[in-house]
């Protein structure tokens, strides 16, 4: 079926332009105009996202759940419904679309909103089910991805032995008893936009896990240097802390500052892996290109391992913070 004729699926007139985005490295993205207004047209890839009849179900559930949240400050797109689902089939492709979402001037930059929407996006999900299934395979699962690249041969002795490191330390703080939660799965910054109000996208990877793996990925996000940034982190923390609403107990509080260590080592050894790969999960990057955002990675790595008690006290004053505005009123 001509890719222009799939709007009409979703009851929407035949694309007059069509326009292929290169931003990310999974879905092919289209920006689809119909009868003078943009739309967001996709397809989800098979390949990754294993069952996406799954993920277009936890995106109703999502999109429910929002509906009867009454946050004025947090959305999420939706999605154009095809007969009684969020999604249409076609030429063996499950394709979806949205209403194109307009960010505002500048509005890239702001941590605080960035981490209030993802901090939100935990409280408004807390206690809501996701489907039963998977809509992608062992995402995050960290000693999965350990194992793929000891298969290819594995690292250098210096970045072999500081990621062991990290990893010993990961195993000792995300036992059995910390929490698991819905998180977004993806919470770096370029998965939102502000505008009229902060919409998070990007919600393939919504799961069960940890609130820490959101914040790691959101804090390696707002601070895209090797050095940590601290104010932008301090603006993202607080945000965070503001979205959640003292949800998180004393332990994943704690948790928080190795969810950002996990996030950068995981993402590493994904880089490493691809770099020793003919098959790339990331589209688009040579092995060199990999293993250079791999060993960028690594510096970024050991600047928060530097910064450990610094970022630690940071996290701990801004959560402090949130709980005495929540309680000064008593």
């Amino acid at each position: 079926m001509d890719i222009h004729k799939i709007p009409t699926l979703f009851g929407l007139t035949e694309a007059s332009e069509l326009t292929e985005l290169t931003v990310g490295h999974i879905n092919r993205t289209f920006l689809a105009v119909c009868d003078g207004e943009k739309y967001i047209l996709q397809f989800l890839n098979r390949s990754v996202f294993c069952r996406p009849e799954a993920v277009m179900g936890n995106i109703s559930r999502i999109e429910e759940a929002f509906a009867g949240a009454g946050d004025s400050f947090t959305a999420v797109p939706h999605f154009i419904a095809c007969g009684d689902k969020n999604y249409a089939a076609a030429d063996g492709e499950l394709w979806r679309m949205y209403r194109y979402i307009t960010a505002a001037a500048g509005a890239a930059a702001d941590a605080a909103a960035a981490g209030r929407a993802f901090g939100a996006f935990i409280k408004t999900m807390d206690g809501r089910s996701l489907c039963s299934v998977s809509g992608i395979e062992d995402y995050h699962d960290i000693e999965g991805y350990f194992g793929k690249l000891a298969a290819k041969g594995g690292v250098d002795r210096e970045n072999a032995a500081l990621l062991e490191k990290v990893r010993a330390e990961l195993g000792e703080i995300f036992g059995e008893d910390m929490p698991r939660r819905v998180i977004h799965g993806d919470a770096k910054t370029d998965n939102v936009i502000t505008g009229e109000r902060t919409v998070l996208i990007d919600l393939d990877t919504v799961m069960y896990g940890y609130a820490a793996l959101d914040y790691g990925d959101l804090i390696r996000s707002v601070s895209s240097g090797e050095l940590p940034d601290t104010e932008r982190i301090r603006e993202a923390t607080l945000g965070f802390a503001e979205g959640l609403d003292g949800l998180l107990a004393d332990a994943e509080i704690v948790s928080l500052y190795y969810g950002i260590l996990r996030s950068i080592a995981e993402l590493a050894v994904r880089y490493f892996a691809d770099s020793l790969s003919d098959e790339k999960y990331f589209r688009g990057r040579s092995s060199a290109d990999c293993l250079a955002r791999a060993r960028q990675l690594m510096r970024q790595l050991r600047g928060f391992i530097d910064r450990e008690e610094e970022l630690k006290e940071l996290i701990c004053c801004c959560f402090d913070r949130k709980h005495r505005e929540n309680t000064k009123h008593f």
